[in-house]
């Protein structure tokens, strides 16, 4: 029988997943001999001989068999006539080729093989080894310093495979094509590989030869109520004890300015969140899912049985949860049992993570008791990702670890090789563009230090050199419109360093623009977008943040927004939700019937100086020019500020201690009420061609209930969340029908409110209109980044 040679191109796939070794072991089946060569971010060139069928079978089986995380944008054959004929087959060594994909995956969750190896006597050399991996789990981005992707190439450089190990050296399970080791970049054992110490806060070595030793005293510690520092894949966690209030209100008096914000929780298996909370099918795929995200989960109405302290997510109806995702993390559970720990971030408040193990001790001295400590260097910081289930629709919060580096393809062609945008001031990611792909970086936090400064920097950087981008491919920069954002000044510094344009992109544009791509909408579609958050600088120069735009990827024309209102006090309305109920008081209604309001409800009690500043309150609005161009007093349209004036009112919340704090305890306060049982009105109105929803009207309307003692403030707060969105949505619908328009979409930080977007969402689909959720980009500041690059892009062709 004749022998045929194939050449193939496989393009767009994800390696580090097994894939090489997969190919091998799928060629050597169907008995093909020739060459597997990774070409980096060009892809893999194979070069095979064998029979037509078997050939013909070979590719076919590609795409079925592949492994699971592993993704194919392309496969090339061409049938080639060469005079060499392979007599076996063979990995050659990789060789850097460019593309304009990044064939490196995520950090992969250990996977249920490894586990049972780890579990497993009879292979001592896995035998409680918390660092085991394999082809297809493991960590990847946070460990890789340049691609192609081989060990040389990551921080598992300085641990050499070993030759001699029980049952067989790591040397032999990496060159054995029948061993799930086979190829793989990451693995180690407890003879060659890295390892746990055990230190007190003054770096004294308390525990460092036997894991289960390490392990038996740091549970012991845990459980008489000390907090750990654990180092993981891509940082450290404080760890401690979820159901002891004292511990809990110890680790938020360390961390300083974490008075009430939520901690998430790790469990050890999903029996604890099928019976203390509301979970869908969703939520459990993505719990269990190799990128184990932390799951927002609704508390269910057993919740109190749990044991889980209130001060873990103090006035929310929703946690954090998350599954072990490393061999550490099931081995701690073997010492503490079946109970939920608390896994937070291990970092000092809006500071990035430390990764080198001087500098976590420097970080966290001041904040855990005692640290676990591995010796694996961390060439990527990489936070865990933040997920809310809208019924089965996840909105991503945040997109770091298991996610980054993977990237979103550009429903259009895309000519411009390559572009850089900075993000917001706050959950910022920054991104790169690469032709018609967007590579957003993981998570880097709110740059208002010099430290998140250089992360963001240096994770744009770090993205760049995998992707192979040269200097001269980048066109333009493109960032916030906000002139004072440091993110807008890095933009800057970043368009002198290459030569090119910077492009200034309005905020809730670059919002709906990151909508538009997530629903893959044509060049040629417009869309009715509704963009609502707590601030972003608008075009003339007030906070925008109730926004309603008629918007293509080519430009935005602003049709509707919530009523003007000002800040008297500027940023301090964000912090005092009492600052913004007086401001909106005194726009809203005479001076006198406002001191009326502020005497009954004691607002001055929640101000920071009490009556002397209310009295400045009242005096800076009684000589301002009550106009939205006021010099001295910035307005708002902001959705957020409106949400914390109700939340105010309401007795919810009087003090924002982190980001979004009054909207979201509101609600969960609504979460308890029933919004059919009371009336409540907004209206809005047209004037020179623009939709205003009337909040001044809306907050004294809510007033005017909280006097009836006979109505449940709950109910009040049901209620409000249905008819803001009703209102955005039927001027949308409105907006819709003028301009024959057939697509309405939800996008910015309010969109992650469940009981606000669904409502948006059945009013949308009544009038027979397609509604446009988010589902792969964030909704909120961590997507902004992706639109601002879309923006910038027809800005750069234009």
């Amino acid at each position: 029988m004749s022998h045929i040679t194939y050449n193939l191109e496989i393009t767009g796939i994800v390696q580090g997943v097994g894939f090489r070794p997969f190919l091998y072991n799928l060629a050597r089946n169907h008995d093909l001999r020739g060459v597997i060569l990774n070409r980096g971010n060009a892809g893999v060139s194979l070069t095979l001989q064998g029979n037509r069928e078997d050939l013909d079978e070979f590719i076919e089986n590609i795409e079925k068999k592949k492994p699971s995380i592993s993704y194919i944008e392309k496969l090339t054959v061409n049938e080639s006539k060469i005079s060499e004929y392979f007599t076996d087959l063979n990995i050659e060594k990789s060789e850097e080729g460019r593309g304009v994909s990044l064939t490196l995956p995520p950090d992969i969750a250990i996977c249920d093989s490894c586990l049972m190896d780890m579990k497993n006597e009879k292979l001592k050399k896995y035998y409680n080894y918390p660092f085991i991996a394999c082809a297809v789990c493991g960590p990847r981005y946070t460990t890789v310093k340049d691609l192609p992707y081989d060990r040389e190439r990551s921080t598992m450089v300085q641990f050499p495979l070993c030759k001699n190990a029980e049952p067989e050296s790591c040397v032999k399970e990496y060159s054995n094509s029948q061993n799930r080791r086979f190829h793989a970049q990451t693995f180690a054992c407890s003879v060659c590989g890295p390892n746990y110490k055990l230190y007190d806060k003054n770096k004294t070595l308390i525990k460092s030869t036997n894991i289960n030793a390490i392990l038996e005293e740091t549970a012991k510690r845990i459980m008489e109520g000390e907090v750990a520092a654990i180092k993981g894949i891509g940082g450290v966690h404080l760890v401690c004890l979820a159901n002891d209030d004292k511990t809990i209100l110890k680790l938020r008096r360390r961390k300083g300015k974490r008075k009430n914000k939520p901690f998430a929780l790790m469990v050890p298996n999903l029996k604890i969140i099928d019976e203390y909370f509301n979970i869908s099918e969703g939520g459990k795929e993505l719990l269990t899912s190799f990128r184990r995200p932390i799951v927002l989960l609704e508390k269910s109405d057993k919740f109190n049985k749990s044991k889980i302290s209130s001060f873990v997510a103090p006035g929310l109806n929703n946690v954090g949860i998350m599954l072990p995702y490393t061999g550490i993390h099931y081995m701690l559970f073997d010492y503490v049992g079946n109970q939920p720990l608390v896994y937070t971030s291990g970092n000092k408040s809006n500071i990035p993570m430390a990764i080198e193990n001087n500098q976590i001790f420097n970080q966290l001295y001041n904040l855990a008791d005692f640290f676990l400590l591995h010796n694996r260097t961390i060439y990527q910081r990489a936070d865990d990702s933040v997920i809310r289930m809208h019924n089965n629709k996840a909105k991503l919060i945040r997109r770091s670890r298991g996610y980054v580096p993977e990237y979103f393809a550009l429903p259009f062609e895309v000519k411009t090789p390559a572009a850089i945008s900075t993000g917001p001031e706050l959950a910022v990611t920054g991104a790169l563009l690469r032709k018609n792909r967007i590579f957003p970086t993981q998570h880097i936090g709110n740059v208002t230090h010099l430290e998140t400064y250089e992360f963001l920097r240096e994770s744009l950087y770090h993205m760049k050199k995998l992707l192979q981008i040269k200097d001269s491919e980048i066109e333009y920069i493109a960032c916030d419109a906000h002139p004072s954002f440091i993110t807008t000044k890095l933009a800057q510094e970043l368009s002198t360093q290459y030569n090119v344009e910077t492009y200034k992109i309005q905020h809730h544009y670059a919002h709906t623009l990151s909508l538009m791509a997530d629903n893959i909408i044509k060049p040629e579609e417009k869309i009715v977008g509704i963009s609502v958050d707590g601030v972003g600088y608008g075009d003339d120069g007030n906070v925008w943040g109730g926004e309603i735009f008629v918007s293509g990827y080519n430009g935005y024309e602003r049709l509707g927004q919530l009523q003007y209102q000002p800040m008297i006090g500027g940023d301090r309305c964000t912090k005092f939700p009492a600052r913004m109920a007086a401001s909106i008081v005194l726009n809203s209604m005479e001076l006198e019937d406002s001191k009326n309001i502020f005497t009954k409800i004691g607002l001055e009690n929640d101000l920071e100086y009490k009556n002397v500043e209310l009295n400045t309150i009242i005096s800076q609005f009684e000589h301002s020019t009550k106009s939205s161009y006021d010099q001295n007093i910035p307005f708002t349209s902001s959705t957020g500020r409106i949400f914390d004036t109700i939340s105010y009112l309401l007795g919810v919340s009087n003090l924002k201690t982190y980001r979004g704090e009054p909207a979201m305890k509101l609600e969960g306060f609504a979460s308890k009420g029933d919004p059919d049982s009371i009336d409540l009105e907004i209206k809005y109105y047209k004037k020179d061609g623009m939709f205003f929803i009337n909040t001044s009207e809306l907050v004294v309307n809510v007033f005017n209930l909280i006097q009836n003692p006979k109505i449940s403030r709950h109910d009040i707060a049901a209620k409000f969340h249905i008819v803001l969105a009703e209102a955005f949505a039927d001027i949308a619908v409105l907006i819709a029908n003028l301009n024959k328009i057939d697509k309405i979409g939800l996008t910015g930080g309010v969109a992650y409110n469940f009981m606000f977007s669904n409502a948006i969402k059945d009013t949308v689909l009544k009038n027979g209109l397609t509604f446009l959720e988010h589902n792969k980009i964030p909704p909120g500041d961590a997507g902004i980044s992706i639109g601002q690059l879309i923006g910038g892009l027809y800005k750069n062709i234009s």
